[in-house]
């Protein structure tokens, strides 16, 4: 999933509202990319949701951290 012209997975885009780097590529970016988490096994009773996202760096692929909601 590396890379900006491979969209393929990407639920959404955000714009941050001043440029970043990334831990990882250590490219400046003003967005990240969302994608969906599914589960989709598990040996146990599990009380964590069933999905969920994770946001990616749009050069890189990789999973920063981050918080999507409001305070």
């Amino acid at each position: 999933m590396a890379g900006t012209d491979d969209r393929e997975g990407i639920e959404a885009e955000y714009v941050l509202e001043t440029p970043v780097v990334c831990p990882h590529c250590k490219a400046e970016t003003t967005s990240l990319q969302v994608v969906r988490m599914l589960r989709t096994r598990v040996n146990f009773t599990s009380t964590l949701p069933r999905r969920g996202v994770a946001l990616v760096c749009p050069a890189c692929g990789a999973v920063i951290s981050a918080e999507l909601g409001s305070i």
